[in-house]
């Protein structure tokens, strides 16, 4: 397929109209019309539905609007890639970063990587990391610091940072009492993220079959409303302390360490195996290990027990 004829299908698809999108573009309506039907024809399938005014994508359409949207990204990556190698370290890195860590390493990263190489525009994409792991397998960022990531065939891991799992309950006079080390899992209300997050199946792992007897008063799959309802006393979750840290500093938040069970919650960091020779990706991982051993050099990674990682063989 034409790349060029890809890009004009992408803007006609999101504006909704012809007109629009040739405004956009800066070209001829009716050449805009032809490359999209000459598009139509080399599919043998129809991409619009024609109502009107208006513009409505097929089900083939929406197919390629995603498809075509990841095929213009990689394109646009093969091309800084090759101009990277010509010059000074330049470009863009996509980031991907799950919400546990973005607030602690996410302004640090950035602002090593200002310093250092200013010619890197870092594009820094927030979610869970089953989300940013799935992005990054289909090539979409170049790099994730997620948690406790899958293994996959072309896909290389360093773990970064080990942490361990802190029961997390309301300050005092909040309806329900403050977490207490002797409190057991099984006799608390807890909100937990659904069954398929990754969070998730690592605390079902560890609990084994005393898991299906948890009392769970709600499931939420973010950090902010899941901290927002233990704070008004709706029940106790389990999370790192680097997510919770600032909420036990101002007095929103009780917490003590997850003894019985014990568990480990790694930071890591992944990457496409065939990125490995791209200068600017590999200038944003050599900053990513630098932030995070300062912290075993001077800085010190919120709460306590936590084990620095990096400098362990790559997998």
């Amino acid at each position: 397929m034409d790349l060029r004829a890809l890009r004009y299908f992408i803007y006609i698809a999101e504006a909704r109209s012809f007109s629009r999108a040739a405004t956009l573009l800066r070209i001829a309506q009716p050449a805009l019309s032809r490359q999209v039907r000459k598009l139509e024809i080399e599919l043998g399938v129809e991409l619009f539905l024609r109502t009107g005014r208006h513009l409505e994508l097929t089900e083939a359409g929406a197919i390629l609007l995603q498809r075509a949207n990841s095929l213009m990204q990689q394109a646009q990556q093969a091309a800084d890639d090759v101009r990277s190698q010509a010059r000074d370290i330049s470009g863009v890195v996509a980031l991907g970063i799950s919400p546990a860590a973005s607030e602690l390493i996410g302004p640090l990263i950035m602002g090593a990587s200002s310093r250092k190489n200013p010619k890197i525009q870092l594009n820094f994409v927030e979610g869970f990391s089953g989300f940013i792991f799935e992005k990054l397998v289909q090539h979409e960022l170049a790099l994730c610091i997620l948690h406790n990531p899958p293994p996959q065939l072309g896909i290389e891991t360093q773990p970064l940072v080990a942490e361990p799992m802190f029961l997390v309950g309301p300050a005092a006079g909040r309806g329900i009492p403050p977490v207490k080390s002797s409190m057991k899992l099984d006799g608390i209300p807890l909100i937990l993220p659904n069954k398929t997050h990754g969070m998730r199946i690592l605390i079902d792992q560890a609990l084994g079959p005393g898991g299906d007897k948890l009392n769970i008063a709600a499931q939420v799959d973010g950090f902010v409303t899941t901290k927002a309802l233990v704070a008004a006393g709706i029940g106790y979750t389990i999370l790192p302390f680097s997510a919770f840290g600032r909420d036990i500093e101002n007095g929103s938040l009780s917490a003590t360490r997850l003894r019985h069970p014990e568990i480990q919650w790694t930071l890591t960091l992944a990457w496409n195996a065939d990125r490995r020779a791209v200068r600017r990706v590999e200038a944003v991982k050599s900053i990513i290990y630098d932030e995070i051993r300062n912290f075993s050099g001077g800085r010190k990674w919120p709460g306590s027990g936590a084990t620095i990682l990096v400098g362990t063989t790559p997998r």
